[in-house]
């Protein structure tokens, strides 16, 4: 009798450690180059001007400056014209500091460049677009709709295979 519970404890524990161990590994984050670097402080300044509302080219400047990021991945422009359309009008009127138009530049590039991250680093991607504009003043229910986007972008450019242990 007491064999037969401590197997059975046995094989639960072995249980709960294999499927616990199926969690989705964090894939490879890309850093920016000098170049993308110089290339993120223009899509910050676009999204500056997009927030101030002055330069009528702007909201244009945005859109071909993020399309930039989709190369080789023709199936994303849509969904990155989507998230240029929902961040000119998610800022027109707000103000936008430097900082947090160089951390907003960088969170897009993280959704458009990264080929392999986790549905987690996706999901914290996702989270911290949508604080980031809630901290300059962006209402939620809009800050959410432009971290959705992100996300969506994310799903048509990764090429992160799902692995037959992720989808339980």
């Amino acid at each position: 009798m007491r064999m037969a519970s401590t197997f059975r404890y046995g094989v639960i524990a072995a249980a709960v450690l294999t499927v616990g161990g199926c969690r989705q590994g964090d894939g490879p984050v890309p850093t920016p180059s000098v170049e993308r670097e110089q290339e993120l402080v223009d899509v910050a300044h676009d999204l500056q001007n997009v927030a101030l509302g002055r330069d009528p080219q702007a909201a244009a400047d945005l859109a071909d400056d993020l399309r930039k990021y989709t190369d080789g991945k023709p199936k994303a422009e849509p969904a990155v014209d989507e998230l240029s359309r929902r961040t000119v009008q998610t800022l027109a009127g707000v103000s936008l500091p430097g900082p947090a138009a160089q951390q907003l530049a960088h969170h897009y590039y993280m959704a458009m460049m990264a080929r392999e991250m986790s549905d987690r680093q996706v999901e914290t991607l996702q989270n911290d677009t949508q604080s980031l504009l809630m901290s300059i003043g962006v209402a939620e229910p809009t800050a959410q709709q432009v971290a959705q986007q992100v996300g969506a972008v994310q799903t048509l450019v990764t090429d992160r295979q799902r692995r037959w242990y992720e989808l339980f």
